[in-house]
């Protein structure tokens, strides 16, 4: 029902706002300029070149031939030809009334990184070497090249500062990776798909691991075989685009080829013989009209699980104590230590996605435009073990040996966007609405609910996560004639309307009662020898109850404009600001100066500065559950499960703590650096930023009932035997500071040419001060504020924000190509992370690690192409934890609190791709 109406909506807004963009010709005067595209080699014809006109966002791509067609108002133009791989060329023509002009290009290979048109950080389109501050784009060969199947995975090797791995005993986190850009959170870089806002995903990560308490976009949902770039904005940009984009922007490109049938297989296993994965792709595209195409991409991918952990090395049974009268019992019941291992290490998945993406000429200046995808990802993760001697979590008669809970999902995720774009009377219009969302359903497997005794099912329905999306944009660019004085000058104006939806449903009573919930008279649950009752609900992941279902909207309306101008052929300066209300918060008004100087034609300079914010996420208003979390038992360093209240910003239970209502987040960014790109196939650019956030939302620490005041307020949830809370809050303020720098160079070698990548990311994120509000103070404080700021955010928080992830990152990458044999060789360096939970005696650091990935293919005919290769091809992995609570009895060889690039080592692959 949903995607049906918002088809029905999108087809009368193509229907209204189609006619105000398409118009006769004749009568508005317009003259034509055509052309083609070719390389300089051989003179062959560029298909999906883009051709650009200077200060406007009129564009259009060549067809199959390499020829385009151009129709605008007289006048004297910049004309741009691009194409990633090609040099960007330009050409000046003069357009008159009732006219034709031809101009042709031609394009030079640019082996290194070539150019490409881009609109990421701009409204008016550019090349990815013009733009006031840095993108990267990432072209869809080394997509195609890279060993990892993933969109975040790859986006990890060739992205300077973006950081995401597959996490693991962390609940939903295992099957949605939370990422990171330029060291900051999931929640603070924007997502866009051919220019359009995405919607994150459901999912608020509320376990132990990096990203905690944010909430993110499901990069993984979009099939790699559907995109033909994608460029990274590395800069503040939430004056340009609204909130979430403190860090920076990711734009992901997709596909518009047309004529030919791609496809791709690829099988591997990891160095350990577990992990394997079968992935099928295939992409199709063909023409609509002459300008038009529509292009369509399909995947299944079979992923299999990893097991880093060992075998567990404590007691196991009840009224059995020690190493020897353990494994005795053991061998009378014909099992080992490892039956008992957690299997921690990578979740299995098993995804199929499908994307397209179509424009439909409507008029020689108008056409019609729409994309979008479904993808479906059923996965498989378990969690903390349950052994027989824990009377309180397991039911004998049913798992005699314990068991090792399950927790199964099936994340759906449906997007679509429709628009139309256009000109008329000088203005560059775009009229578009997106519609998104993003499902998670929980399914516990392998479990018991303690409670209910013999009584209990082993598969619950533990409840349902839901988040939509609906935006609106309307942007217009104008060229503005300023006879001569400027090279060019653009106005840029737009608006955009957003509507959002959270939502979380409850699962089947047994997933959380206690007992049977008053079903049968007299004693309606199960309890231990002592009395007590056994814990309720399915282990692992205790299910929504009720009580925590919500349905939440909230909607904002936004406005922004802006100058976009070259004042002189070296001189490019931006200049744009941003009015945005929530309806939930309020107003904000955020501004961005950027500039870029060519100092010589090989050589420049560039900077800015911005304001941005980031709105509360729906989620981190209005989550609420209980959960059972692992926690380090104060003096013991052993890890305890406790039942963790996670309580809504709006809860009485909230504002009894001290918590007030949530607020936006604020930040200030500067960028300053330099692009050197001499002759002979060299470029270098260097960027140093400064992000200043205030009022950061983190999900604070657990609070817990040895306090007598926490008791008291969490006495209400004795029954469900909660024994901690946890709020979101706008507790600290942070500054990260880093480096960025990428270099690039090619050359012809022998009759071959070689490909030379080297990019390096150096951060640092610090806590600058952790806000107490004044009632938590009053509460808790008892005139020792610093006692506070300790039970708000702890020190394995604040890890968390500032050690939690690598402060240098680098790689160094090699292509080379000699007729049908290609060879690719990546080092990917990760430096040192360190680990510095509640209790400083388990404090430990992770040295860095260098992994090498290779790929070696040949053509085989003008169809077919064969690959070998690996990702981590030396097995590597990170260190080994070194303290005995740490490693967890075998349970945890390596950290899941901290992270580098994983615990899966080496995983070897081949690939056959074919083109019909």
């Amino acid at each position: 029902m949903r995607s049906r109406q918002l088809f029905r909506t999108l087809a009368m807004a193509a229907a209204l706002a189609a006619p105000g963009l398409s118009y006769d010709h004749a009568h508005a005067q317009e003259g034509t300029v055509t052309g083609r595209v070719t390389a300089q080699a051989g003179g062959a014809a560029l298909q999906g070149a883009g051709i650009s006109v200077a200060g406007t966002a009129r564009g259009v791509l060549t067809n199959a031939d390499g020829r385009y067609e151009l129709w605008l108002p007289p006048g004297t133009y910049t004309l741009r030809a691009g194409m990633l791989g090609f040099a960007t060329a330009e050409q000046s023509v003069r357009v008159v009334a009732d006219q034709t002009v031809t101009a042709d290009f031609v394009l030079e290979t640019a082996p290194v990184m070539g150019e490409a048109l881009i609109v990421t950080g701009s409204r008016t389109v550019r090349t990815n070497v013009e733009t006031p501050v840095p993108v990267d784009v990432i072209s869809s060969l080394e997509i195609r090249l890279a060993p990892q199947t993933e969109v975040n995975q790859i986006l990890t090797r060739v992205a300077p500062s973006f950081n995401a791995n597959h996490q693991t005993i962390a609940d939903g986190s295992d099957h949605i990776n939370p990422a990171s850009l330029r060291g900051l959170g999931p929640d603070q870089v924007l997502v866009l798909v051919n220019g359009k806002r995405r919607h994150q995903s459901a999912l608020v990560h509320v376990n132990g691991t990096f990203g905690r308490g944010t909430v993110g976009v499901d990069l993984n949902a979009i099939p790699t075989s559907s995109i033909e770039r994608i460029e990274v904005l590395r800069d503040g940009a939430a004056a340009q685009y609204g909130s979430d984009a403190i860090a920076g922007v990711i734009n992901i490109v997709l596909k518009n080829q047309t004529d030919r049938i791609e496809t791709s297989f690829i099988g591997g296993v990891t160095g350990e013989g577990d992990g394997g994965q079968g992935k099928a792709t295939v992409n199709y595209g063909f023409p609509v009209g002459e300008r038009g195409f529509f292009n369509l991409s399909g995947e299944f991918m079979e992923r299999g699980r990893t097991d880093r952990s060992e075998p567990w090395s404590s007691d196991i049974f009840p009224g059995i104590s020690g190493a020897t009268a353990t494994d005795a019992e053991l061998r009378r019941r014909g099992l080992s230590r490892a039956d008992f291992s957690m299997k921690t290490g990578q979740s299995a998945a098993t995804v199929g996605v499908t994307f397209y993406n179509t424009v439909v000429p409507l008029s020689t200046d108008a056409e019609f435009y729409s994309f979008g995808g479904f993808s479906q990802r059923d996965g498989e993760a378990t969690g903390f073990y349950r052994l027989p001697n824990q009377e309180a979590r397991v039911v004998p008669s049913i798992h005699p040996n314990g068991f090792l809970p399950e927790i199964h999902t099936n994340i759906q995720d449906f997007s679509t966007t429709a628009g139309v774009r256009g000109s008329r009377s000088g203005w560059d219009v775009d009229l578009s609405l997106s519609h998104g969302w993003n499902d998670l359903q929980y399914s516990i497997e392998n479990s018991n609910n303690a409670s209910l005794g013999a009584a209990s099912p082993t598969i619950f329905d533990a409840g349902k996560l839901r988040f939509g999306q609906t935006t609106g944009n309307l942007d217009a660019v104008r060229l503005i004639d300023t006879g001569g004085a400027l090279s060019s000058l653009s106005l840029v104006l737009g608006a955009e309307f957003r509507i959002e939806n959270y939502q979380i449903v409850a699962g089947e009573p047994g997933s959380w009662q206690l007992g049977n919930g008053g079903t049968r008279p007299g004693i309606d649950f199960d309890t231990t020898r002592t009395g007590a009752p056994k814990e309720p609900g399915s282990q692992v992941f205790p299910g929504f109850q009720p009580s925590n279902e919500v349905n939440r909207f909230r909607n904002s309306i936004g406005a922004y404009a802006g100058f976009e101008s070259r004042l002189t052929d070296r001189l490019l300066v931006d200049v744009g600001g941003r009015i945005e209300n929530y309806s939930d918060f309020g107003s904000t008004v955020n501004g961005k100066v950027a500039a870029r100087l060519e100092v010589t034609p090989s050589f420049a300079l560039r900077g800015a500065a911005s304001t941005g914010f980031r709105a509360p996420s729906l989620h981190q208003v209005w989550f609420n559950n209980v959960s059972i979390q692992f926690l380090i038992a104060p003096g013991t360093g052993t890890l305890e499960p406790s039942r963790v209240l996670t309580s809504n910003n709006q809860s009485p239970v909230t504002k009894a703590f001290g918590i007030p209502d949530l607020d936006e987040e604020t930040s200030l960014n500067l960028s300053a650096g330099f692009t050197l790109r001499p002759a002979g196939g060299f470029s270098l650019t260097t960027d140093f930023y400064w992000i200043d956030i205030d009022n950061r939302v983190v999900l604070t620490s657990r609070f817990a009932d040895s306090d007598p005041i926490v008791r008291q307020l969490l006495q209400p949830f004795r029954s469900q035997g909660v024994g901690a809370a946890q709020f979101f809050a706008n507790s600290v303020d942070t500054r990260t500071k880093g480096l960025d720098i990428v270099g690039a160079y090619g050359m012809a070698l022998g009759d071959g040419t070689l490909t030379l990548l080297a990019s390096a990311n150096f951060t640092e994120t610090e806590v600058l001060a952790t806000n107490v509000p004044a009632p938590l103070a009053q509460r808790f404080g008892a005139g020792n504020i610093e006692r506070v700021r300790g039970l708000l955010f702890d020190r394995e928080e604040r890890n968390r924000l500032e050690d939690a992830l690598p402060h240098v990152k680098g790689t160094l990458s090699a292509r080379y190509e000699l007729d049908r044999l290609r060879i690719a060789v990546r080092a990917s360096h990760f430096g040192k992370i360190e680990y510095k939970p509640t209790d400083t005696r388990l404090d430990e650091t992770f040295g860095a690690k260098t992994i090498f990935d290779i790929d070696v293919g040949y053509q085989l005919t003008n169809t077919a192409r064969v690959s070998v290769g690996a990702d981590n091809v030396f097995n590597t992995f990170p260190d080994r934890h070194t303290k005995d609570a740490n490693l967890s009895s075998g349970r945890f060889p390596y950290s899941r609190r901290v992270t580098q690039f994983g615990m899966n080592g080496g995983f070897y692959f081949a690939r056959v791709d074919l083109t019909f």
